[in-house]
């Protein structure tokens, strides 16, 4: 169902990527900053089978989203038919959802203090 989505829909292939290079724990996304913390509390507590466990997660999780980033890139066969959308607002809208939950995941990746200081306020309110 996403292969070629990148050539019919190139914004939302892009944020679609953006996600998942998230998921993976690229750097300046929010999941890296996520997948650091456990990191370093798992370090901190000396938890060495709870690290193990997140790079060897993260290293298949990779490996997963590297092969539907694939077929998002991938050309479509030339036989295929492109479906036309009615653009309505309820498109407009969750295409707008989208792209502000994507600037937030690369915020909270560049600028991550807030989702820290939020985190200590959850856990010592």
């Amino acid at each position: 169902e996403y292969r070629g989505l990148f050539w019919h829909r190139p914004y939302l292939a892009a944020i679609l990527i953006a996600m998942l290079l998230s998921l993976a724990g690229i750097p300046l996304t929010a999941g890296f900053v996520g997948k650091l913390a456990i990191i370093g509390v798992g370090v901190q507590a000396a938890q060495w089978w709870l690290v193990g466990g997140v790079v060897a997660a993260s290293a298949i999780g990779i490996y997963y989203y590297l092969r539907v980033i694939n077929a998002v890139l991938t050309n479509v066969e030339p036989g295929s038919e492109r479906v036309a959308v009615t653009v309505t607002w309820v498109y407009k809208a969750s295409a707008a959802m989208l792209l502000l939950a994507a600037l937030v995941m690369v915020w909270l990746g560049v600028y991550p203090q807030p989702l820290f200081v939020f985190g200590r306020y959850l856990a010592f309110p």
